[in-house]
């Protein structure tokens, strides 16, 4: 296993969302059909909210594939969307979803409708004729037989014997009762819900009083005849992988998975009711969209049972070879494997556009969860990957997501061919300023103690422009920094290590230390991945792991390695990514186990049966340990933590020279009487007492024991003993132990004949080196050479009338001319084209160019491109702001009162405290994108009417150039909106961009458009801004398109390359004319702006925020302007300034007036 296998001494059950949903489709063109794997995919909320937020025109169809291990949660998703499609009532089909405890109606109708699934479900071929089945489609026979067994369960279980079934009612009451009164759980966690009015959310009690009666009642009801009706227990709440009537998560919130900002936002004063409202028309919302979206046969939900890291296993076999029987377990504690469906197969995506792993970081690891996820990714340069967690494991929870890679995150994003979007920009189009706030405030807050653990991150990954770049390395580098990378994952693993990291706060650490993600094969199938992704020679992989393994050899930092240094061996040899010289021993000894053998193969599997007596251990210890198994002798002691689990009973099959196994699963589980059995992967000469340093075999043991870790120890070191040991027996115990051979899996390592060449206009070029810093932690640079082999420029080459130039065209691709032809180098990270090297060979006919990365942070304003867009064919698709429909988003209630207490605090968080720095003296600042941020803020600022107390919403805005006060492109807002997906908001605007020729005709209109009832508001463009906004523009437009592009667009070029902006020059437009005149309903409902709408791109402008992980954003040290005192109060006219009090205002205020003349002028007249 590539994670670490834990006991499930503590199983919860999540059957509703615990965060809100989201777009899944905010990063794809919505021209194209869209694949999206679900992985952890919950309830159906973010499909639900994707599919009702498509236009409403759109004809493109959206394929999920949602992979779930709890099957109670996937028979939710299906009774759910089949009441919707069946048209049943939707507010019956809210209570059922979301109440623990229903009336007669709602259960009525569940237990028709679960009866009906299950008539369905008798066979795949039943499934797919049923009415269904055109919708909704199984991927393996597995989950169908999971899923209507459930379904079964839910139509009986008020049928079952009176004693049964006052047995279950009682336990769920019970834990349900205990939960709601323990207080462990806050609603501080639903506030998150709000987005920007989480502060206001949490700060009144009408969130808590909503989550108190829902634990106190089973329903979202505030009629009390509603909560009187609702007494009978909800099957889809009682049955879990957790048990029976247990495991509810004391977390659950109905209210969690919806968005709250409209409700807080437009209403002062939110009772209980606006917010059930709110939730149950969103709920509304949806329901229709998917319902809409069935009958146009627009959508396809694809549901597989199975463990996320086997799902992506066995997809990966299925993609890369077409074997549809994979070999691979559903999940632990299970024998079943994945077998895909044939029939489903031969249409069913098996590499995605999209693939989204909800919050599976906190529970299998980021490493992890990269590496299962990539090679699922297609290879076009559209593909996304959704990465997000909600605990935080280190200190600082904003720089926990770096951490959480265990090396620098520049070298990772080359590994894996992908890097964070927001990581390249230095920006983020989604918020996150509601948890930076409330993190700020649990972490200062002693009341709220168990919040502290809780940070919600979301990365969006995505290769750099057109898809995945292969690289070069330096073997000695890349091994030193594999070794480093392997050294910080399991460092924790030796006491002396840990003690000493941990010395400052070893109790925080200890309690840490239980937390594990990664196995020593986590690590083997990482640098599977590197292999396949670089196309390494065996010669240089070979140079690679060699360079490795010295390291390993000479690092005595951690002694306790050791014990797991075989573990390691045998999953380098087992998944062909390298044999140690030790494994070379052509032959070894057929002694003990091995007698009968007629060769002894490197890696066997052994199988230890444990009995149920030995398990109790567990039962006084309700906590989930990670479980190894181990070979102990007198000298040796060897762990291997690559464990799979399940109860039943192995037998032997075959001969003594040729043995295999055959095991009988217990169908009942842990509640079953057969014993547990777990098996995992050894080397077999550790077993063969050939070495002088091994034991005799009759000597050995097989143990199956706890981790030793602080943590684990704690726990059990008093049942248990020192070496943590639950069960061991002897190697030769026949009854207990059986050892089998372990072929190794199929090698995809590359050979030396494979090129990476790939042919220019100019010549070949070879693949992008990277050379790391000399401590082997950083990108120091990257390189390409080009050997010339254009004929017509050889010569002139050679005799240097031609010298080669190098330009930076887009944020990983530099553009090399020589003579009159070019070629475009990629690299697999941004790049800072500036500072270039270039080396020329005229004789040997090459040009090689050297760039260093570009920082994530640039304050001196030389980002060459802040707002990429690259080609999707023909057409452009941004790549670093999201996509949204306009249309399909609440408004802001302008005239609602108080906006100033989030609209101003959520702009103004955009900034990092840098950029807020540098915002105060704009004559030094060089960076344009801090330019563009502010002038982003000013429109919205002024268009919400928060320009000034008492000021009304400005809708006119013409962006000006300071230097020369031309303007060539006006704004015309007509909505602000809720963009609930990114917890934000967004002006819903048309933008006119002009020409010389196109201001020249429209003169007289266009006077009379912005010198109407309403003066425009002019926003002064600094230097450069005015090129960063021309090259904003198309993204603008392009993040809320809903028409086609033109044959005849102008941003097609000749040569079928993309050309936007179209112009970065004043006067000059930027857009392309196929948007204009289209979906400007708002400029025509206008008089004064209709003559204009023709001309006019629909355009959605949002805030533009700091990233946390690589800058503070949110200050905790707010001063005073005067005596630098804590600052208490802000100016409530320029909103910049801050006093610790009156007394101090009153001192600033002569300079003060006079900074801000205009503004306090400009009151004084009203």
């Amino acid at each position: 296993m590539a994670q670490n296998f834990s006991w499930p001494g503590k199983l919860f059950y999540y059957p509703i969302g615990n965060t809100a949903a989201v777009s899944l489709i905010r990063d794809v063109n919505p021209d194209e059909d869209v694949s999206l794997l679900l992985l952890g995919c919950g309830d159906p909320r973010s499909i639900l909210f994707s599919i009702s937020n498509e236009p409403e025109h759109v004809s493109r169809k959206l394929d999920f594939t949602c992979v779930d291990w709890e099957p109670a949660v996937l028979a939710r998703n299906v009774l759910l969307l089949t009441l919707v499609i069946d048209e049943k009532p939707l507010d019956v089909a809210f209570d059922i979803f979301y109440h623990p405890y229903l009336d007669k109606v709602a259960l009525d109708l569940l237990i028709s409708q679960c009866r009906s699934l299950a008539a369905a479900a008798t066979s795949t071929k039943t499934w797919r004729e049923s009415k269904y089945g055109d919708v909704i489609h199984m991927t393996t026979k597995r989950t169908l037989v999971e899923l209507r067994a459930l379904w079964v369960k839910y139509a009986t279980m008020h049928s079952l014997p009176p004693a049964q079934l006052t047995k279950i009612l009682t336990t769920f009451k019970n834990e349900f009762k205990s939960t709601g009164n323990s207080g462990a759980a806050s609603a501080v966690s639903t506030g998150r819900s709000a987005g920007p009015l989480m502060t206001r959310a949490v700060s009144t009690e009408t969130l808590a009083e909503a989550f108190r009666s829902f634990w106190k009642t089973g329903t979202t009801y505030t009629d009390q005849a509603r909560i009187s009706a609702a007494t009978l227990l909800n099957p889809t709440f009682v049955y879990n992988r957790a048990g029976v009537g247990i495991g509810f998560h004391y977390g659950s919130d109905p209210l969690m998975g919806f968005h709250l900002a409209p409700t807080y936002g437009n209403l002062l004063r939110v009772k209980q009711t606006d917010l059930l409202k709110g939730v149950r028309d969103e709920f509304q919302t949806w329901c229709l969209g998917f319902r809409s979206h069935h009958s146009r046969r627009l959508c396809t939900i694809r549901l597989f049972f199975a463990d996320v890291l086997f799902a992506c296993s066995a997809l990966k076999i299925a993609s890369s070879t077409g074997i549809l029987q994979t070999g691979i377990p559903t999940a632990q504690w299970k024998t079943h494997t994945i077998n895909f469906e044939e029939e489903e197969y031969r249409h069913a995506p098996k590499a995605f556009d999209v693939v989204d792993t909800s919050n599976l970081d906190d529970h299998v690891g980021l490493l992890n969860i990269l590496v299962a996820s990539v090679p699922l990714l297609r290879a076009s340069g559209r593909a996304v990957l959704y990465l997000e967690s909600l605990l935080h494991l280190k200190d600082d929870a904003v720089r926990d997501f770096t951490a959480r890679l265990f090396a620098d995150l520049s070298v990772m994003s080359t590994l894996f061919g992908l890097c964070p979007v927001d990581f390249a920009t230095g920006y983020s189009s989604r918020s996150n300023v509601h948890e930076l706030l409330l993190f700020e405030y649990t972490r200062h807050a002693a009341s709220a103690d168990n919040m502290r653990t809780q940070f919600h991150q979301v990365t969006t990954w995505k290769r750099i422009d057109q898809g995945h770049v292969p690289c070069q390395y330096e073997p000695r580098q890349l091994g030193t920094f594999l070794y480093d990378l392997y050294h910080s994952l399991f460092e924790d693993d030796d006491s002396r290590t840990f003690h000493a990291k941990y010395r400052i706060n070893p109790l925080a650490a200890i309690a840490k230390s239980g937390i594990e993600h990664y196995t020593r094969e986590s690590f083997v199938l990482f640098l599977k991945l590197v292999r396949e992704l670089h196309c390494f020679s065996s010669q240089d992989w070979m140079a690679v792991m060699d360079r490795f393994i010295t390291v390993h050899s000479a690092d005595n930092s951690m002694p306790m390695d050791t014990v797991n240094f075989h573990d390691l061996c045998a999953c380098l040899h087992r998944h062909g990514v390298h044999t140690v010289d030790s494994y070379r021993t052509d032959v070894l000894w057929r002694v003990g186990v091995f007698k009968e053998w007629p060769s002894v193969p490197h890696i066997v599997r052994v199988f230890l049966t444990v009995p149920r007596s030995k398990l109790e251990v567990f039962a006084s210890r309700p906590s989930t340990p990670t479980i190894v198994c181990a070979m102990q002798g007198v000298r040796m002691h060897n762990v291997f933590a690559s464990v799979h689990a399940s109860y039943g009973t192995v037998s032997r099959k075959g001969t003594p020279a040729n043995p295999s196994v055959f095991f009988e699963e217990d169908p009942q589980g842990i509640n079953g009487s057969k014993p547990l059995v777990l098996s995992f992967v050894m080397s077999a000469m550790l077993l063969t007492g050939q070495f002088m340093s091994y034991d005799d075999p009759s000597t050995l043991k097989i143990s199956f024991a706890v981790k030793s870790n602080p943590s684990n120890t704690a726990l059990f070191f008093d049942k248990l003993g020192p070496m943590l040991t639950v069960h061991s027996v002897s190697l030769m115990d026949r009854e207990n132990v059986i050892v089998i051979p372990e072929r190794p899996l199929p090698s995809t390592a590359m050979s030396p004949a494979i090129s990476l060449t790939q042919t220019g206009a100019i010549g070949t070029q070879g693949a992008v080196t990277v050379v790391l810093d000399p401590e082997c932690e950083l990108v120091e640079n990257m390189s390409v050479r080009i050997t010339v082999t254009d004929s017509a420029i050889q010569s002139a080459y050679q005799a240097r009338t031609i010298t080669p130039t190098v330009g930076q065209i887009s944020l990983s691709v530099l553009r090399v001319t020589l003579g009159e032809k070019s070629q475009d180098i990629s690299f697999p990270l941004p790049v800072a084209g500036a500072k270039h090297n270039l080396r020329i060979a005229r004789k040997s006919l090459w040009i090689e160019v050297i760039v260093p990365p570009q920082e994530a942070i640039i304050t001196d304003g030389s980002r060459p491109d802040p707002f990429p867009i690259v080609a999707n064919g023909k057409t452009p698709n941004p790549w670093s702001i999201h996509r949204l429909c306009l249309d399909r988003l609440p408004t802001v209630n302008l005239k609602a009162k108080k906006l100033d207490e989030w609209i101003g605090l959520h702009l103004g968080v955009a900034f990092s405290k840098r950029e807020w720095k540098s915002r105060k003296n704009k004559s030094s600042q060089t960076d344009a994108l801090v330019h563009v941020k502010e002038s982003i803020y000013q429109i919205m600022i002024r268009a919400a009417g928060l320009s000034s107390q008492g000021a009304t919403s400005q809708r006119i805005f013409c962006l000006t150039d300071k230097a020369t006060n031309n303007s060539d492109t006006v704004i015309f807002v007509d909505q602000i909106r809720y963009d609930l997906s990114a917890h934000t908001i967004v002006c819903d605007a048309c933008v006119l961009a002009m020409d010389r020729k196109l201001l020249f005709k429209i003169d007289k209109d266009f006077d009379r458009a912005i010198n109407g009832l309403v003066e425009p508001d002019f926003v002064q463009l600094e230097k450069g801004e005015g090129a960063s906004w021309k090259r904003l523009l198309p993204v603008l437009v392009e993040r809320c398109r809903t028409w086609k592009h033109q044959n005849t667009c102008e941003y097609v070029q000749q040569d079928g390359s993309l050309r936007v902006p179209l112009s970065e020059t004043i006067e000059e437009k930027p857009l392309c004319s196929c948007g204009e005149g289209k979906d400007v309903t708002a400029m025509e409902r206008e008089p004064r702006w209709k003559p204009l709408a023709k001309y006019s791109t629909r355009i959605a402008l949002s805030p533009l925020f700091a990233v946390s992980y690589l800058e503070k954003v949110v200050r905790t040290d707010r001063r005073c302007t005067v005596c630098r005192a804590s600052a208490k109060m802000t100016c409530p006219e320029c909103k910049k300034d801050r006093y610790c009090g009156r007394p101090c205002q009153k001192k600033d205020w002569k300079r003060h007036k006079n900074m801000y003349h205009d503004l306090f002028e400009v009151k004084e007249k009203k």
